[in-house]
C-alpha cells in the first residue's frame, strides 16, 4: 500500500512530471533530485517515490519538498512494490503532458527537460524521444559517452530499444498501451519500446542529457535476469497478436555425418551419448509436440540418424541427396532442400522457418520462441541466435595493437562497439525471402549468454558440457 505524504499548493499545469523511484539509493538521492531544481526549463513536476525504503530516501525527499512544495509530491510505500507498480502509480498521478522515469542513482543535465521536450513539441507525430547519456562511476566522475545509433537512419531495424530512464514520453502514449505490466520486474524501457515502435514515432537526440551511474548494486549487472525479462515481454506481446490465423512454423534440423574434433574420430556425432542421451535429442526435445511449430524435419545424409529418429517416431525426415554432403555445399543449400521437400513431398508449405543446430544443447525452447517472436515484433527479415561478447579485444593497427572496442577499457559496453558473436543456434527466416539473397535484408537479434551458447566441436566441449548438463539434471 502506498502512501501520498504531501500534495502540491498550486494545481497549474505542469508539461513534464519526473518521477524518482528509490529503493535504498538515498545516498545518491540528492544528486538525482537537484539536477530536476536546477532545469533550465521550470514547467516540471516531480514525484518521489519511497519504494520500502529504510534508508533516508524520505528524509531526502522531504527536504525538497519544503524548497518547493508546489512541485514536489512524495509517495511512501510501506513494502517495496518494484519498478513497474512506481511508475503506475505516478502515471496514475501525473499531471504533465510529458512523462520521464529518473533513476535515484542517475541525473540529468540541466538542459535535459528543455531539449527533450522541444523535440516533441516539434514532431506531433512522435511518441517518445531518447538522448545520449555519459557513463559515470559511483562518485559521479565521467567515464564515457553513449552515442546511440540514430532511430531510422543509422539504425532501421530498430531492435536496440532506448533506455528505460531518461527518455520522454508523451502521457496519452504510455495511457494509450495501457501503462507497465506488472507480470514483469524489469525491462520497462523494453516492454514501452515493443509497444510503441509500429504504433507511434521514436526519436533520438544526439545531446548527452543525463549521466548513467556505473555501480555494483546497479540493475543492469544481472544480464542473466534482464535477458530472461526481454524474452518474458516479448512471447506476451507476440501472444496478444496472434489470432485465428497465425504464421506456419517449420523447424528445420540439418544432421550431418562426421566427427567431433580431429584426434577423437566419432562416426555419429549426432548420436554421441552427453550426460545421458544421444546430443541430437536435445534438440528434439525441446521442441516436438508443441503446438507453435507446424512440424519439425530432420535433414540428414546419416543412416543411423535416420534409425534413430524413425525409432522416436515424433518427427519428419529428409534423406538428402549426397552431392548436399559436399564440404563445398553451403548451409543454406541443406535448409532451401530441406524445404522444397516439405513442401513438394509433404505438402507442408511453412511461412517462417526456424534452423536449429544440434551443437548446442543448452539451448531452450523459451530461446527459439524469442527469436520467432522477434522476427514477428520488429517485423525483420530473419533472426540470428547471438550472445554479447564482453571483451575486450585488439587489433594490429599503426601503432601496433589498437583496441577495437575501447569503452571496455573503461569497463562501459557502448552501442557503437558492441561485439555480437553468432553462435549458430537458431536461425529463423520469413520463408518468402528464403533463397533470395538480399543486401537490404533487416537481420534481427536474440541474446543468448554464453554458457548457452556453448557448442559441442570436440572431445573437451563435450566434457564441460557434460558436466554442466548433469548437474542440470540432479538439480
Amino acid at each position: 500500500m502506498n502512501k501520498l505524504l504531501n500534495t502540491p499548493e498550486s494545481s497549474t499545469r505542469p508539461l513534464i512530471t519526473v518521477y524518482v523511484p528509490s529503493h535504498a539509493y538515498g545516498h545518491f538521492l540528492a544528486q538525482s533530485l537537484t539536477s530536476v531544481f536546477n532545469q533550465s526549463l521550470s514547467s516540471w513536476e516531480l514525484i518521489v517515490i519511497s519504494d520500502g525504503s529504510i534508508d533516508a530516501t524520505l528524509k531526502i525527499a522531504q527536504q525538497f519538498a519544503n524548497r518547493a512544495p508546489e512541485k514536489v509530491r512524495i509517495v511512501s510505500n510501506a513494502t517495496p512494490m518494484g519498478l513497474r507498480t512506481c511508475a503506475n502509480t505516478a502515471l496514475e498521478m501525473a499531471r504533465g503532458d510529458y512523462f520521464m522515469r529518473l533513476d535515484a542513482d542517475d541525473f540529468l543535465d540541466e538542459n535535459a527537460l528543455l531539449v527533450l521536450s522541444h523535440y516533441l513539441d516539434t514532431h506531433p507525430d512522435v511518441g517518445l524521444v531518447y538522448p545520449n547519456w555519459t557513463y559515470v562511476d559511483e562518485a559521479g566522475k565521467a567515464l564515457g559517452v553513449e552515442y546511440r545509433k540514430r532511430a531510422g537512419s543509422e539504425d532501421k531495424t530498430q531492435d536496440l530499444p532506448a533506455h528505460g530512464a531518461c527518455t520522454l514520453i508523451r502521457k496519452r502514449v504510455l495511457k494509450a498501451v495501457g501503462g507497465y505490466d506488472t507480470r514483469f520486474k524489469a525491462q520497462d524501457g523494453h516492454e514501452l519500446w515493443l509497444k510503441a515502435l509500429h504504433q507511434f514515432g521514436i526519436g533520438n537526440v544526439a545531446t548527452p542529457l543525463f549521466f548513467y551511474r556505473q555501480h555494483g548494486q546497479s540493475m543492469s549487472v544481472d544480464s542473466g535476469a534482464l535477458l530472461a525479462s526481454r524474452r518474458a515481454i516479448k512471447a506476451h506481446l507476440a501472444e496478444q497478436r496472434r489470432g485465428a490465423v497465425n504464421p506456419r512454423i517449420a523447424i528445420i534440423v540439418p544432421v550431418k555425418s562426421g566427427a567431433i574434433g580431429s584426434t577423437h574420430a566419432l562416426a555419429n556425432p549426432a548420436l554421441v551419448n552427453l550426460a545421458g542421451k544421444a546430443l541430437l535429442d536435445y534438440t528434439l526435445d525441446s521442441i516436438v509436440g508443441h503446438a507453435d511449430f507446424a512440424c519439425t524435419l530432420v535433414s540428414t545424409d546419416d543412416a543411423a540418424v535416420l534409425a534413430h529418429c524413425k525409432n522416436r517416431g515424433d518427427v519428419l525426415l529428409h534423406a538428402r541427396p549426397a552431392y548436399l554432403s559436399d564440404t563445398q555445399v553451403h548451409l543454406a543449400q541443406v535448409l532451401q532442400a530441406a524445404v522444397q521437400h516439405l513442401e513438394a513431398e509433404l505438402a507442408i508449405y511453412p511461412d517462417i522457418v526456424v534452423l536449429l543446430s544440434i551443437n548446442t544443447p543448452l539451448r531452450r525452447l523459451e530461446h527459439i520462441r524469442e527469436a520467432i517472436n522477434t522476427l514477428l515484433l520488429y517485423q525483420v527479415d530473419e533472426v540470428l541466435s547471438t550472445w554479447e561478447d564482453l571483451g575486450l579485444y585488439y587489433r594490429h593497427a599503426q601503432q601496433g595493437m589498437q583496441a577495437v572496442n575501447p569503452g571496455m577499457l573503461q569497463g562501459l559496453r557502448l552501442e557503437r562497439e558492441a561485439l555480437y558473436a553468432c553462435n549458430g543456434s537458431i536461425h529463423a527466416h520469413w520463408r518468402e525471402n528464403m533463397g533470395n539473397p538480399n543486401q537490404t535484408a533487416r537481420i534481427g537479434h536474440v541474446i543468448m549468454t554464453k554458457t548457452e551458447s556453448l557448442i559441442a566441436k570436440k572431445p573437451e566441449d563435450l566434457r564441460l558440457l557434460e558436466l554442466i548438463l548433469s548437474a542440470e539434471i540432479v538439480r
